[in-house]
C-alpha cells in the first residue's frame, strides 16, 4: 500500500540530506576562499525523523592548479547520533593560494 517502503517507516529523502550537507560544505568553503565544485554522493543508512547528524570533513589531496589556484579532494563522512555512517561524500573544491 500507499506509504509503505522496507525502511520501517519515515526517512529522510537522500537529497533532503545532499542539499543540507552542500549548503554546510558552500557556507564554510565560500569565507574560506573555496568554490565547492563536485559532491559525488553514496548513501549508506536512511537517516529517520529524530536522527541528528553531524559532518566530518578530512583532506585527502592537493593539487596545484595554477599559481593563483589548487583543486582540494575531500572525504565527507557523515554520522547519527550513534556515530553510524549515513553517508559519504568525496567533495571537490578550487581555492585560492594562501
Amino acid at each position: 500500500s500507499f506509504g509503505k517502503t522496507h525502511f520501517g517507516g519515515i526517512i529522510m529523502h537522500g537529497m533532503n540530506n545532499f542539499g543540507l550537507i552542500s549548503r554546510m560544505i558552500t557556507d564554510w568553503a565560500y569565507p574560506a576562499g573555496a568554490v565547492h565544485r563536485r559532491l559525488e554522493t553514496r548513501w549508506v543508512k536512511p537517516v529517520k525523523p529524530g536522527d541528528s547528524i553531524h559532518v566530518q570533513l578530512t583532506c585527502k589531496e592537493k593539487t596545484p592548479r595554477t599559481p593563483e589556484q589548487g583543486e582540494v579532494r575531500w572525504d565527507v563522512q557523515v554520522f547519527d547520533q550513534d556515530e553510524v555512517v549515513v553517508a559519504s561524500y568525496e567533495l571537490l573544491t578550487m581555492v585560492r593560494a594562501a
